[in-house]
């Protein structure tokens, strides 16, 4: 379901229509396919069977069955959902079901850390889709599939046990756990490689089918004319498509794969992740980085894209690429400020690409890319020195707020179409609410900190994981990002507080009021003369509190266009003005704390200013990306 109507929003007024865009994504017209991307799923058997003599489940009075789920706690200190993204997917292939959309992407994360009881139950969740509406799946790999190249031990410590408190689960009892509640051992819990993963999931994606047109990987030349599948399938075995690591020390797998699925669509999978030597462990563990790293660890993968890109030219196919990892810059160009505000390992910012590294696959012929990992809906452009440009489409996590999945269309030959589809009712979304009431009684009676209980009265699944990310700013991201003094700062002042202070030139006035917020009347008459603003709209500005502001924030990095709906429309089409009164009418000081809301408003404004990241074509013959107003 789309959001309200926002037209008169300055935001998307500012936004435009057009952009200069020479690509290259165009071949043959595809006029009725589609492709649905469903990103982020961290899906986790919530029904599982652990076949463990400790622990069972929970009982749901609800079902009569034993729920196997993590802790209200835990989802709300985490940046993805464990429990209801289960039923999330379901609402979302009933979904594409509907529109009769019969292909769909994965672009990893499709289950929470890869154990042989979420990726069976997922792969069963395909096929019986597969089965009964003739869709197809294609899945690549993200850091939180194979955690670990090869099966290796696995475990959590925040399931929720029998009385409301912790349950932890190994697969081997762990000999540095001391767990606050007991431990059950179950093989369902391992981390599986992508040995075991592939090969469950062999149906969608990671191995040819008799029914791809063409399918090719890595390793191996590619043929189109002389295609046969039996040869490919022979072929396309995990040890046909291996390369050694730190220094030869290890052999692994590289997943990635090369499908048509419909006459004149290429879909390549680019398997982005990266292993590293854990200190702490064996094993070696994925790392979150994405392209920074695989560029070097993969660079045989580059060849390979060249080889890819210049076949899809010759036969005049379209190429689509998806990845785990974005390839472009996904903060709107906000990296470096949020950086001198919040420092480099806030953020994410390990995780935004470097110009070299979306230069190098331009080169290398990719134009148009679906990447998750973020879980943000976003669209980021890099142009090289010869204008030629590389589309970055995030697509939003289905455990996170916006809960959302893009679909990709083809109107003519040289249209592209993305669309978002946000998942504002999902059935069964409060089948485990009782469970977590009896979890929160437990944390209170005991006197611990606990959390807020009114997530329980969520109305929708987009409420429900909107108060998510709410209770994870409260919980974790307050405390853990945002330094002193403006974080003490953005919790005193208001809306109307950061009106008046923007709109102060004198240097002198600005920093009073920093220290004193005092106002004068013939000021505030000229800020509603400014704004266009009658008293009570600007009483009403005192009544945004700066927690708001800050969660509006986030929101807005999360969920770019999706962030904006009927209720804080008239904030939205607020913040441009001020921020721009504030870089207009302030520099950079001795003043930290002016410094530092310096930066927050020209981040705002960047993220604010964004590529359209709602519903918009990319046109291949006149160069432009138009957003779709609606």
């Amino acid at each position: 379901m789309k959001i309200s109507n926002y037209k008169s929003l300055s935001l998307i007024l500012f936004l435009g229509l057009e952009y200069a865009m020479p690509l290259a994504a165009s071949g043959q017209a595809l006029p009725s396919t589609q492709v649905a991307f469903l990103s982020d799923i961290h899906l986790q058997d919530v029904y599982a069977d652990l076949n463990s003599n400790e622990f069972k489940g929970v009982l749901n009075p609800k079902t009569g069955k034993y729920a196997t789920i993590r802790r209200m706690e835990a989802q709300l200190n985490s940046t993805r959902l464990f429990n209801e993204n289960y039923f999330a997917l379901y609402a979302a292939l009933n979904e594409l079901v509907k529109k009769e959309i019969k292909l769909v992407a994965l672009p990893g994360d499709f289950t929470d850390d890869g154990q042989p009881m979420n990726v069976k139950k997922l792969s069963q969740i395909l096929e019986s889709y597969a089965i009964e509406h003739q869709m197809r799946f294609f899945i690549t790999t993200g850091n939180h599939d194979p955690v670990s190249p090869y099966k290796s031990v696995g475990g959590k410590n925040d399931f929720l046990g029998l009385d409301g408190n912790r349950q932890a689960i190994w697969s081997e009892i762990p000999t540095d756990l001391e767990p606050e509640g007991p431990i059950a051992i179950s093989a369902e819990i391992a981390h599986w490689g992508y040995g075991e993963i592939t090969h469950e999931l062999k149906d969608y994606g990671f191995f040819p089918s008799e029914k791809d047109l063409f399918w090719s990987h890595p390793f191996m030349k590619l043929d189109y004319e002389g295609y046969s599948f039996a040869k490919v399938r022979e072929l396309a075995e995990l040890d046909f498509r291996t390369f050694p690591i730190d220094g030869g020390k290890l052999v692994i797998p590289d997943a990635s794969y090369l499908v048509e699925p419909v006459e004149g669509l290429w879909l390549m999978a680019i398997d982005g992740n990266v292993y590293l030597p854990n200190s702490k462990s064996e094993y070696y563990t994925s790392s979150s980085t994405g392209f920074n790293l695989a560029i070097d660890q993969k660079n045989h993968q580059l060849d390979w894209i060249k080889d890819v890109a210049a076949e899809a030219k010759r036969l005049n196919k379209t190429l689509i690429s998806f990845s785990h990892y974005p390839l472009v810059d996904f903060n709107d160009g906000a990296s470096e400020e949020l950086k001198s505000l919040f420092g480099s390992s806030k953020f994410q910012l390990n995780r935004v690409p470097k110009k070299e590294i979306s230069e190098a696959y331009l080169a290398a012929g990719l134009s148009v890319h679906f990447a998750g990992h973020m879980h943000s809906n976003d669209t980021g452009v890099f142009e090289d020195s010869l204008g030629n440009r590389l589309v970055n489409i995030q697509v939003p996590s289905l455990a996170a707020f916006p809960p959302a999945y893009k679909i990709l269309s083809f109107p003519s030959e040289d249209i592209i179409k993305i669309e978002t589809e946000i998942l504002d009712s999902v059935p069964r979304m409060d089948e485990f609410f009782d469970l977590y009431q009896m979890e929160w009684n437990y944390s209170f009676t005991t006197k611990k900190e606990t959390w807020n209980q009114k997530v329980l009265a969520s109305k929708n699944y987009l409420e429900y994981t909107e108060f998510h990310l709410n209770e994870l700013i409260r919980l974790r991201f307050l405390n853990a990002d945002w330094p002193e003094p403006i974080k003490s700062k953005l919790l005193d002042w208001n809306l109307q507080d950061w009106t008046y202070w923007a709109s102060l030139v004198s240097e002198k006035l600005s920093d009073q009021f920093l220290t004193k917020p005092v106002r004068d009347s013939l000021q505030i008459q000229k800020i509603q003369d400014e704004f266009d603003l009658d008293p009570k709209t600007w009483d009403l500005l005192s009544k945004v509190p700066g927690e708001t502001i800050i969660r509006d924030f986030y929101q807005l990095k999360n969920g770019g266009d999706l962030a904006i709906n009927s209720q804080n429309e008239l904030r939205y089409s607020l913040y441009p003005k001020v921020f721009q009164g504030v870089t207009a009418n302030k520099k950079s000081s001795k003043s930290l704390l002016q410094n530092q809301l310096l930066l927050f408003a020209q981040i705002f404004q960047k993220i604010q200013n964004g590529l359209p990241s709602d519903d918009f074509f990319i046109d291949l013959k006149n160069n432009k990306l138009i957003k779709i107003e609606k």
